[in-house]
C-alpha cells in the first residue's frame, strides 16, 4: 500500500470535510475547516492511499511567526496505526520550519489519547501543561510544546531539521 502526504488542495474540501464528519464529528465543522484552508493553504496536508482520501491535518501559525501550532490531525479509523498519523506530524513540522524566526511548536491532545501522546513524544513533544475544560466542561486537554530553537532557513545550507530537535 503506498501512501501519498502532500499538501491539499481546495479541490479536497468536500472529501476532507466527508472524512470529518466520519472521524471527528464533535470537534470539525465545515465552517472551521473552511477557514483554517483560507488562514493556511500551505500548511494543509492530505494522505491518499490509491487516489482515495484516508486522511489529513492542518497546522497554523501566530501572527508573529513564532508560535505554530499542530491543530488537528485525521486519520481515517482503517488505516490507523500504520504510521500515517506520524508522517502528518512529519509533513505540519517540515512545512513550520519554513518561518525562520519559529520559536516553538504546541499541540492540544486528550489526556486519553495515548497513541497520539506517543507520536508526539516521539518527535520531541513534552507536556507543557494541562487545562482542564479547554474545550468546556469536562473536556480536558493536554498542551505539548516542542521548543525550536532558531532555525537556519531552508534556502540556507544548514543540519536537517531532524538534527536540530535532536540537540535540544
Amino acid at each position: 500500500m503506498e501512501v501519498r502526504i502532500e499538501c491539499a488542495k481546495k479541490e479536497d474540501f468536500a472529501e476532507m470535510i466527508t472524512l470529518a464528519d466520519l472521524t471527528l464529528p464533535d470537534r470539525m465543522n465545515l465552517h472551521e475547516l473552511k477557514k483554517y484552508m483560507e488562514l493556511f493553504p500551505e500548511l494543509i496536508f492530505k494522505a491518499t492511499s490509491g487516489g482515495e482520501l484516508i486522511g489529513f491535518s492542518c497546522a497554523g501559525i501566530d501572527m508573529y511567526q513564532t508560535t505554530g501550532w499542530l491543530l488537528f490531525s485525521n486519520v481515517r479509523k482503517d488505516f490507523q496505526g500504520q504510521g500515517i498519523g506520524k508522517r502528518l506530524i512529519e509533513a505540519r513540522l517540515q512545512a513550520l520550519r519554513r518561518f525562520p524566526t519559529l520559536r516553538t511548536v504546541l499541540v492540544t491532545v486528550s489526556e486519553t489519547n495515548h497513541s497520539s501522546v506517543r507520536a508526539l513524544s516521539a518527535h520531541g513533544f513534552r507536556l507543557a501543561r494541562a487545562e482542564q475544560d479547554y474545550y468546556g466542561p469536562g473536556k480536558h486537554r493536554h498542551v505539548l510544546e516542542l521548543p525550536v530553537w532558531p532555525m537556519a532557513h531552508p534556502a540556507t545550507e544548514s543540519p536537517r531539521w531532524e538534527d536540530d530537535v535532536q540537540a535540544i
